[in-house]
């Protein structure tokens, strides 16, 4: 049986083709040589605190001025499906990405992770993912879904979240379950807040979320605590990199992973800006590598199997 997943990737991916089709293609420089436009791309982000172009605009301008003669645009997607589909069409040379949009990116065009946020002292960031219900789903705890899934609506996010999608549709998998094939109902948000919204509002009643947005919206008051059950919140999870598009020069790529790292001595004022998006106070960028996704691709390689049995 064919996961419903795959025909939302499948969408997503239609989706961005006609999105990336639209825009003015750059001409390649000749091999080896640096490009002579860095296009960064990003996403609005659910979970930055302040205003991620404004982010974005600060970094671009700290690599112009580190890597002179370096052009640096900005490329907003609207989700993480159409922003995988750019960097395949090579029309995203650097972009920030989640866990799993960051697997599947490699899937289809390789990208290589570069840097990630975190500190020095703890190492990359991490958070969580949640499985919640409403108060009066009538299930308090994890082990009751087996049984009263077939009477459930239940919404995942963007169908490349990791903390959205693919960890909790494992967890589901480890009680036997497949959302769409088990639950009243199953359907994509594309958005954590509007999953906890549906869920405090009664119009899902489980959904899988990034226990960071929950909390958020229970602390500014947008949800009442006492309206959601957790029933589960996973292990720390990576969070997601700095990737760029691999077949970029190799010196190239090196230029960027050192002023990305180099950010918080080099411009501190421009640091703050950058990291003004997330959290956590204090925040620079660690290099890093693909080796910190590999239990992310184990995960997903799991689920995929579980899914198309």
């Amino acid at each position: 049986m064919k996961s419903r997943f795959i025909g939302f990737m499948t969408l997503a991916v239609c989706v961005a083709v006609a999105v990336a089709g639209c825009g003015r293609r750059e001409e390649p420089p000749p091999p080896g040589a640096r490009p002579a436009v860095l296009r960064i791309g990003y996403t609005p982000s659910e979970e930055a605190v302040s205003d991620r172009a404004a982010a974005n605009q600060a970094l671009a301008r700290y690599l112009e001025r580190r890597l002179p003669g370096l052009k640096v645009t900005l490329v907003r997607t609207p989700s993480y499906g159409p922003a995988v589909e750019a960097m395949t069409r090579g029309e995203i040379d650097l972009m920030g990405l989640p866990p799993f949009a960051y697997v599947l990116a490699g899937k289809s065009s390789p990208v290589e992770a570069i840097a990630v946020t975190g500190s020095a002292q703890t190492g990359p960031r991490t958070y969580q993912s949640d499985l919640i219900a409403h108060r009066r789903a009538g299930v308090t705890l994890l082990e009751e879904l087996p049984t009263l899934a077939k009477q459930l609506r239940f919404n995942f996010t963007d169908p490349a979240s990791n903390s959205g999608h693919l960890v909790p549709q494992a967890r589901l998998a480890e009680l036997g379950l497949i959302a769409e094939r088990d639950f009243e109902s199953s359907e994509f948000t594309l958005s954590h807040i509007v999953s906890v919204f549906n869920v405090a509002f009664g119009r899902a009643d489980v959904a899988g979320v990034s226990d960071t947005v929950l909390q958020r919206l229970i602390a500014k008051g947008r949800v009442r605590r006492e309206d959601i059950v957790t029933l589960w919140t996973s292990d720390p999870l990576p969070n997601g990199p700095i990737a760029v598009r691999r077949n970029l020069p190799p010196e190239f790529k090196r230029e960027l992973q050192q002023a990305l790292v180099s950010l918080a001595t080099a411009d501190p004022v421009t640091a703050l800006a950058v990291m003004e998006q997330y959290p956590e106070r204090n925040l620079i960028y660690l290099p890093c590598d693909d080796s910190l996704y590999d239990a992310v691709r184990a995960l997903a390689a799991r689920v995929n199997a579980t899914a198309t049995r």
